[in-house]
């Protein structure tokens, strides 16, 4: 595969947690990206610590973004919520002919590529957000699992053992009180009521309970798969089952700004993320369960490593494939890109079929 040139892409939000793990992966592989952020003397100093070219500047100014992407090839974004970041660079990024890379895990702004994606294929831009943990192994794994069967009707995704989240992840989270949860039916996003889809799964070890949640594949898995139902899930337990119990029943007052406000900068005390030797022991399994029109139902289990660690060598994998040239333009998902095999190239990861 080519590498990379000095100058050839961006890693925007490099100051971050995740930001510096990524950066951190491209430097090992013999990459050069230039960092960016809107603190310059914190992007300054990060460059400085790892030799790169660096610049500074906000999504929300476009002369200083276009300035930025000058000559670039692909922009990867680290900076969330995305919500309030990745309009603004995904315009920025098609009027500049860069692709346009990021790291979340929200519906909306999925689906917001989605509908750029006319553009970008005139532009000559490929937008491929969901490069990380969210959601490169689920939706491998789901187009995956759907290939097995001849006439898929449902999909269940469920994920067990995400470890600790880091400050941006958890204000991601953040986002979301408040509002209902996110399923597909009919091929349609919509919302049923906070905590009322919960399920048993077993692992190997007994069935466990997991409650649905709003997560990027109710949103990337349709296109890779045109499943018309997808449901995803996570342990109805720890932080995910208080997060829903407050959406569930105070909903209103969850919603506000101010309480959003206070819960964000309570997540300021945290530290920054998990540790090296955090991220070791914590790995994640992901269990992708497909149903035909018959009710034939195929099972599939991926092994994950830490999702931090599989976002920092996912995520350089893929601006590594985009600036290589040959993936087609326009909205695309990880395996749509790349193709559900792809997740075999990321270290730590195993498929089993049963």
């Amino acid at each position: 595969m080519a590498k990379a040139a000095t100058n050839d892409w961006i890693i925007y939000g490099a100051t971050g947690y995740t930001g510096r793990l990524i950066t951190e992966m491209a430097v090992s592989r013999g990459l050069k990206p230039t960092l960016a952020g809107r603190n310059a003397d914190k992007v300054k100093a990060i460059a400085a610590e790892f030799d790169l070219p660096w610049t500074a500047f906000s999504v929300d100014d476009p002369d200083a973004a276009a300035v930025a992407l000058e000559g670039k090839k692909l922009l990867l974004s680290v900076a969330g919520p995305f919500s309030a970041t990745a309009d603004q660079m995904m315009n920025a990024c098609i009027k500049a002919g860069a692709h346009y890379l990021d790291v979340t895990g929200e519906i909306d702004v999925f689906e917001l590529a989605a509908s750029k994606s006319k553009a970008a294929k005139k532009a000559g831009v490929t937008l491929l957000p969901g490069v990380g943990f969210d959601v490169v192994p689920s939706d491998c794994l789901a187009a995956h699992t759907a290939a097995r069967s001849k006439n898929p009707v449902s999909l269940k995704l469920i994920i067990n053992g995400l470890g600790n989240a880091s400050r941006g992840t958890a204000k991601t989270g953040v986002e979301s009180l408040g509002m209902g949860t996110a399923v597909r039916r009919g091929g349609k996003i919509t919302s049923i009521k906070a905590g009322s889809n919960i399920q048993s799964f077993d692992f190997g070890n007994g069935a466990e309970e997991f409650i649905g949640v709003s997560w990027g594949d109710v949103s990337t898995a349709y296109h890779s798969t045109s499943i018309a139902d997808i449901d995803v899930f996570f342990p109805n337990a720890g932080p995910i089952k208080t997060m829903i119990k407050m959406s569930r029943y105070l909903g209103p007052l969850m919603s506000m700004g101010f309480v959003k406000n206070f819960l964000k900068k309570q997540i300021d005390k945290m530290p920054p993320g998990p540790t090296e030797a955090e991220r070791g022991k914590a790995g994640a399994v992901i269990r992708a369960e497909v149903t035909d029109e018959s009710g034939a139902i195929f099972i599939t289990h991926l092994e994950t490593p830490n999702g931090y660690s599989l976002t920092a060598d996912s995520a350089v994998s893929c601006a590594e494939k985009l600036l290589a040239g040959g993936i087609e333009h326009g909205f695309k998902t990880p395996s749509l890109a790349f193709g559900p095999s792809f997740i075999n190239e990321v270290a730590g990861c195993k498929l089993t079929d049963h």
